[in-house]
């Protein structure tokens, strides 16, 4: 159960803090003080996504924390499967940071999580219903989810696995028959491309050879100089005979003394590479001879491989390897239909278990779709709906071919509509079209009755589920949330009288205007405040003697 709650700098909410207790709770206070907020608040902890308008003007983050305690087992095993700390008797301290920079911080138990981890474990946890979702019953594609139970979800989750195989496998047969088909179109194109790249048989650094040897042709008169001028350097100052002079020295050191063995090595190797290099100069200088002949073949193999780089927009590093991947396209050509099989293949083996899971998928759900039946009529018989006739549907759908994914939805193949009928002799027609709001609410508390008993869920919260109904409706809906409380805690807003006095605890929410700001409060009502608020619910003379017997008398109905 939701043990307490902590809210800080949440819409007008500056600082509250509330203690739940077990059996039916209700929150009451007049319009726009903030029920619904600290609903709101609630939700935070549940996994619905924040905000940062939810933050308080003036504040730079809000904080919401819930403590939960006595959780059932399967909270308690996703808890340990995502490695969190756990606390004694089942607890789990739940708390998310709103900042207004947009972030949002999640912790469990102190660990930070994320949004789907912490909507995984509220979904054993406690289920919220607000307005909104009365509307849902508005929309078809909602009523899949109110069907399924665990058996189906676990069908789900492995049919949406297998979809996510499929769709890859069908992409990537499809992006492949794509290319096949984009290829062959073009194959003479192609053909020639292969061959003018063959014709030009380019080699790897070609370009950047070619563009050094030009520029040696270019400057050969510069070349020439500075060779000749380094020739006459080492001729006219006899380097490598000083040099050697200098080695022969110190090799009669190095016997006198250790100290100079390291100087005549360096001097040694110096001696050489100098000679070496001599000798490669003057090899160079030698056979050093301009070909013009020689330049403008170069200057025309420089230009077409420029050609070809413009023609195909690249570079020459690409032009090498598009050349390569033009022969292993062409070549392939011959393979094309068994690759393509292969791709089929593979389509063929994840589209049949696709299939299978989805018939599963559906009989889990028609199973269930009886007990979901049931048990609406049941509730809804409670709630003085004894005429009502419900039929739930489902389409047909047919397998096709592996290559055609129309009716696969990201939640099955199935499109589920709940048919009605709220009097005698009239026609079943669909729910969204025929319930008035009265109607829609005692449809909507019997869908979470249903809701509660699926998932073993140990807190419900209704905000105003009881909207559009009155006098003896409205008490069999205060009998059946008083029923629901006797074995899960129960929080619920109400503008009821009957409903209120069947709580066993009842908080009033007010608004408090201090310093010129807004400020949401809450208090745990006495049974002489309970009486003296009920009373206001049903007249808004505060001191109607008649309207307080009856508010005591109402809420004595409920102590029996």
């Amino acid at each position: 159960m939701l043990a307490s709650l902590t809210v800080q700098n949440f819409a007008i909410i500056d600082n509250i803090n509330i203690d739940f207790k077990k059996g039916l709770t209700v929150l009451t206070g007049e319009t726009g003080a903030g029920k619904s907020l600290i609903i709101d608040a609630i939700g935070l902890l549940f996994g619905n996504r924040a905000s940062s308008t939810m933050i308080r003007s003036g504040a730079s983050k809000a904080i919401v924390e819930g403590v939960f305690t006595d959780c059932g087992e399967k909270v308690m095993n996703i808890i340990s499967e995502y490695g969190l700390d756990s606390f004694d008797d089942g607890m789990i301290v739940v708390k998310r940071e709103i900042n207004d920079n947009g972030k949002s911080l999640i912790r469990i138990n102190g660990s930070v999580v994320t949004l789907s981890q912490l909507s995984e474990v509220a979904y054993y946890l406690a289920d919220i219903h607000t307005q909104l979702d009365t509307k849902k019953l508005f929309d078809v594609n909602n009523y899949v989810s109110f069907i399924d139970n665990q058996d189906s979800l676990k069908k789900l989750e492995r049919y949406q696995e297998l979809l996510k195989e499929y769709k890859n496998a069908l992409n990537e047969y499809l992006e492949k028959s794509q290319s096949i088909k984009d290829d062959l179109e073009n194959l003479d194109y192609l053909k020639y491309q292969l061959q003018e790249l063959d014709k030009a048989d380019l080699k790897d650094n070609e370009l950047n050879d070619i563009e050094n040897e030009i520029t040696e042709l270019n400057n050969f008169e510069n070349i020439f100089k500075l060779l000749k001028d380094i020739k006459q350097a080492f001729s006219t100052n006899n380097i490598v005979s000083e040099l050697y002079s200098i080695k022969q020295n110190l090799n009669k050191l190095k016997d006198y003394s250790d100290n100079y063995q390291k100087s005549f090595e360096e001097c040694e190797n110096l001696y050489y590479e100098l000679e070496a290099l001599e000798e490669d100069l003057l090899n160079k200088i030698n056979n050093l001879e301009f070909d013009e002949a020689r330049l403008d073949k170069l200057n025309a193999r420089y230009a077409h491989i420029k050609e070809l780089m413009r023609k195909h927009h690249m570079t020459f590093e690409e032009l090498l390897s598009y050349h390569l991947d033009l022969k292993q396209r062409i070549d392939g050509f011959e393979k094309n239909d068994l690759t393509l099989e292969d791709y089929l293949k593979k389509v063929n083996v994840t589209y049949k278990e696709l299939c299978n899971v989805t018939l599963e998928l559906t009989n889990s759900r028609k199973k269930n779709a009886e007990v979901v039946k049931k048990n609406i009529l049941e509730t809804l018989k409670q709630l003085h709906l004894e005429k009502v006739n419900l039929d739930i549907r489902f389409n047909e759908y047919q397998f096709t071919d592996a290559l055609n994914n129309n009716i696969f939805k990201n939640d099955g193949a199935d499109l589920v509509n709940f048919y009605i009928s709220f009097n005698v002799g009239e026609p079943l027609k669909e729910l969204s079209k025929v319930a008035s709001g009265g109607e829609m609410s005692r449809v909507m508390l019997a869908f979470k009755v249903h809701l509660l008993n699926n998932l073993g869920l140990s807190t419900i919260i209704f905000d105003e589920i009881d909207t559009g109904v009155s006098g003896v409706v409205a008490r069999s809906m205060a009998d059946k949330l008083k029923i629901i409380s006797k074995d899960i805690q129960v929080l619920s807003i109400t503008h009821l009288p009957i409903v209120a006095s069947a709580a066993d605890n009842h908080l009033y929410i007010c608004k408090d205007v201090k310093d010129n700001r807004t400020f949401t409060a809450i208090k745990e009502l006495t049974y002489d405040e309970r009486v003296e608020e009920i009373a206001k619910m049903i007249s808004s003379q505060a001191n109607d003697i008649t309207s307080q017997r009856l508010a005591e008398d109402m809420i004595k109905s409920y102590k029996k």
